[in-house]
């Protein structure tokens, strides 16, 4: 009788202990837990802090066009164009002036290229072949595609300004000391819509959507989105005989040049150096634009 009270004693004694060794062991996962939450919380306000935008885009002069769309002010000086690592036509890299000039600060959207084209009278987009729901093609928030070369060149001119020349378009896009991206050197997909849809969209997405993507001048869609024609020819080895101010571009060539890769591209194409061509009649579903005038003639305008 007494071996039997002293065994139950020690089973109630082991109990006891093991009810206790269990709830240390509970103990130890729920802090290791809180403290990997909080790691992980850290970190995510690091890479927060990291990729805060808190440039000042106000002290760039704004101005209106014609066709009621705002446009920023790039100043006059030297930017960095081409590229030390980029394709045999991004070379050499040099040091370009360039006269002030404004660009659009977004691109030309659906519903701004349909004011242009009932007013003018003008045949519609059209694009050959789209994966996509076609109707995003004409919903009024997106960038317009689907426009040749000369229907970029007719509409900018009905609003009374131009297409960007290629090198205006260049510093727009990466200021003036040749960044990889317009917002930094360094590739974060947060910021512009390209391949694939971690970024939110399948294709493409309503002009202005990546507010951190913005160029230092406050810019929008300088990287991916939709690709923008620009005003010049395109010859391969045009830097290496360009005008070190205010190059105009080739005098003759079968192509023009487009700029600043598409939702369909890869980080690789939208580098704001990158340079891309086609014939001038193209028209697809990564093709649109944006306008530019020289602060000269912004000045004349406004002189009346």
């Amino acid at each position: 009788m007494k071996n039997n009270k002293s065994l139950m004693i020690g089973v109630v004694f082991c109990f006891f202990i093991s009810i206790i060794f269990i709830m240390v062991i509970v103990w130890e996962i729920n802090k290791s837990i809180e403290y990997d939450d909080m790691v992980r919380r850290m970190e995510v306000k690091t890479k927060q802090v990291a990729i805060e935008d808190n440039r000042d885009f106000s002290i760039y002069e704004t101005m209106v066009g014609e066709d009621a769309r705002e446009m920023i002010l790039v100043p006059e000086g030297v930017f960095t164009r081409g590229s030390l690592n980029g394709g045999i036509d991004e070379k050499p890299q040099q040091e370009i002036y360039l006269d002030a000039f404004f660009i659009d600060k977004y691109e030309v959207s659906v519903r701004s290229y349909e004011k242009y084209r009932k007013a003018a009278d003008y045949v519609e987009p059209s694009v050959p072949f789209f994966q996509g729901d076609e109707n995003i093609l004409k919903t009024p928030e997106y960038p317009v595609v689907g426009v040749s070369w000369y229907d970029a060149v007719n509409y900018c001119r009905w609003a009374g300004k131009r297409l960007p020349t290629e090198a205006e378009w260049e510093k727009a896009a990466r200021g003036t000391h040749g960044l990889v991206y317009p917002w930094g050197n360094e590739i974060m997909e947060n910021r512009v819509n390209l391949a694939g849809t971690a970024d939110g969209f399948e294709f493409m997405a309503p002009v202005g959507s990546f507010p951190m993507g913005r160029s230092v001048y406050g810019v929008y869609d300088m990287s991916g989105n939709v690709s923008e024609w620009v005003e010049d020819y395109y010859d391969q080895f045009y830097y290496e005989k360009s005008p070190l101010m205010n190059p105009p571009g080739p005098e003759k060539s079968r192509n023009h040049v487009f700029r600043g890769g598409s939702w369909d591209a890869r980080s690789a194409d939208i580098r704001s150096g990158k340079r891309f061509a086609a014939t001038p009649g193209r028209k697809d579903s990564i093709l649109g634009f944006r306008c530019a005038l020289s602060k000269k003639d912004a000045t004349e305008k406004a002189k009346g």
